[in-house]
C-alpha cells in the first residue's frame, strides 16, 4: 500500500530546511497560495524522488560534506557529482539506474529549490541517457498488435466452441485472454485498467461502449476518454466476456444480455469471484502472451508496442501517440518513434537479405556472424 509521502521515515533524515522546501513542493494550492511543482505528482513519483533525493543526503553525510545551511541546489558541484556517480557505479547499479538516480536527485532540486541552476545536472542526465544501456532489449520484444490481437481472438474463439457449458477454468483463460486483447485496442496504464468499473468507467450508450476516465485516476492528471472499437470479431468477444464468463467468474449467472447498459461492477474478476488486483492483471497479461505468443508480453510493453506501431505506420500522429501513452512530455514518446526506426531497418535488412538469397539461390551469411 502506498503512503503519503510526507510520512516516510526517510524524510525525517533530511535538514530541517530540506523537509520544508519538499512539503512546500508537494502542497496543493490553498486560497491564493500557489501550489507547489511537484503537487500534480503521482504519489508513486513523489515517493520515487523523495528516496532518490535521500540517497543523495546520505552520500553527503557519509562525506561529512552536508551543509545544513546551504539549499538543495547550493550543494550541487561538479566534484561532489562526479563522486556521487562513482559510487553508484562502484555499488553495482546498471547504467538505466544510474540515469533514473541522477534524475530523480535533478527533480528533487528544481521543485524544492526553483532558483536553483540546473545546468550541470541536465549535462550529466543528458550525458548518462546516452550512454544508457537498457538490460533488456525492448525493440527486439515489440510485436505488432495486429499479431497480438488474432492469437488472442484465436484463444477465445476456441475457449468458446470447446464445451457448451463452460468450466471456471476456461472462464479464467477467456478472461486473460480478453485482459491482453483490451489491452491491444486501448492500451491503458495497470493501474487503470485494474480500476475498470462497468456503469461508471465503462458505459453503453446507443449500441457504443465508451471508457472515461477522470483525471484524479490518470498519472498525468489528465482526463482519458476513448470508445471501444467496434470491429466485429472485438464487439463478438466482448459481449461474450460481459454475458457468459464474466458472471461465472463473478458466480452470478443472471445476466440480462438485452440490458448489458445497466451491468454494474469490477470489470476483471478473479476466479474467487473479487476484483483482479494490478498485480494480478499484470500475471494474467504475461501468462497469456507467454501460451498464445512464445514470449511474455508486460502490460507496459503492449502500450510500447501500440504506440510503435502507430509510429511506424503513420509518423504524422505522434501527438495522438503521446496522448495515448498519457506522457507530459513529447521527447518521451519520441523515443518509441526510435523503436519503429530501428525495426524498420530491421526488417528492411531481411528485405535485401532475402533478395540476394532469391538472385543467388543460397542463403547468405552476415559477415558480423560469429565464426566457429
Amino acid at each position: 500500500m502506498s503512503r503519503d509521502p510526507e510520512i516516510l521515515p526517510c524524510l525525517a533524515t533530511w535538514p530541517k530546511a530540506d523537509q520544508t522546501c519538499w512539503r512546500n513542493a508537494i502542497a496543493p494550492g490553498i486560497f491564493l497560495s500557489p501550489a507547489g511543482k511537484a503537487h500534480h505528482w503521482a504519489a508513486a513519483t513523489q515517493i520515487q524522488v523523495q528516496k532518490g533525493y535521500t540517497r543523495w543526503l546520505a552520500f553527503l553525510r557519509a562525506g561529512k560534506d552536508l551543509d545544513h545551511t546551504c539549499s538543495p541546489g547550493q550543494r550541487i558541484s561538479k566534484t561532489r557529482l562526479q563522486d556521487y556517480v562513482t559510487q553508484l557505479t562502484e555499488q553495482g547499479l546498471s547504467s538505466v539506474s544510474l540515469t533514473s538516480r541522477i534524475t530523480d536527485l535533478m527533480e528533487a532540486i528544481r521543485v524544492m529549490d526553483p532558483a536553483a541552476d540546473l545546468e550541470l545536472l541536465r549535462q550529466l542526465t543528458k550525458t548518462l541517457s546516452r550512454r544508457a544501456v537498457p538490460s533488456r532489449n525492448k525493440p527486439a520484444r515489440i510485436r505488432a498488435p495486429g499479431e497480438i490481437w488474432d492469437a488472442v481472438l484465436a484463444e477465445m474463439q476456441h475457449i468458446d466452441r470447446s464445451e457448451k457449458e463452460p468450466s471456471l477454468l476456461q472462464a479464467s483463460r477467456f478472461s486473460d485472454a480478453m485482459i491482453l486483447g483490451f489491452l491491444v485496442w486501448a492500451p491503458i496504464r495497470r493501474k487503470n485498467l485494474a480500476a475498470l468499473l462497468l456503469g461508471t468507467h465503462l458505459t453503453l450508450e446507443n449500441g457504443c461502449w465508451s471508457c472515461t476516465i477522470p483525471g484524479s485516476e490518470t498519472k498525468d492528471k489528465t482526463p482519458l476518454w476513448f470508445c471501444l472499437p467496434r470491429d466485429t470479431d472485438f464487439q463478438w468477444a466482448w459481449e461474450a466476456y460481459l454475458l457468459s464468463y464474466r458472471p461465472l467468474l463473478f458466480r452470478d449467472p443472471s445476466v440480462d444480455p438485452t440490458d448489458l447498459a445497466r451491468l454494474r461492477g469490477p470489470l476483471w474478476p478473479s476466479t474467487r469471484g473479487k476484483p483482479r488486483s494490478a498485480h494480478a492483471l499484470y500475471y494474467a497479461v504475461t501468462r497469456c502472451s507467454s501460451r498464445l505468443l512464445g514470449a511474455p508480453l508486460y502490460p507496459h510493453l503492449l502500450r510500447d508496442c501500440a504506440a510503435t506501431a502507430l509510429a511506424s505506420e503513420r509518423p504524422e500522429y505522434v501527438l495522438a501517440a503521446s496522448r495515448i501513452l498519457g506522457h507530459s512530455q513529447i521527447s518521451t514518446t519520441l523515443q518509441h518513434y526510435e523503436h519503429a526506426s530501428m525495426l524498420e531497418a530491421g526488417n528492411r535488412l531481411h528485405d535485401v537479405l532475402d533478395e540476394i538469397a532469391e538472385q543467388t539461390g543460397s542463403s547468405p551469411e552476415p559477415e558480423w556472424r560469429d565464426q566457429p
